[in-house]
């Protein structure tokens, strides 16, 4: 369960980042939200936060790219 704790709270950081430093984001990162939230109706495991993680890191990374 720690694990998963950390996914987390590594989520909420990530999300703050997308918040505080790219505000321009926040509609990409709300659309990845949705998803994951309709795909995880049933509950959520380590594997689906990672992956989650891993989308909203993915936003920053390719924004930073095109920038």
């Amino acid at each position: 369960m720690d694990s998963q704790n950390k996914l987390i709270d590594n989520i909420r950081l990530t999300t703050l980042e997308i918040h505080k430093e790219y505000p321009e984001l926040v509609n990409d990162m709300t659309e990845v939200s949705k998803t994951f939230l309709s795909d995880t109706k049933d509950g959520t495991n380590k594997k689906e936060l990672k992956t989650y993680l891993d989308s909203l890191n993915g936003i920053i990374e390719t924004y930073k790219k095109e920038q």
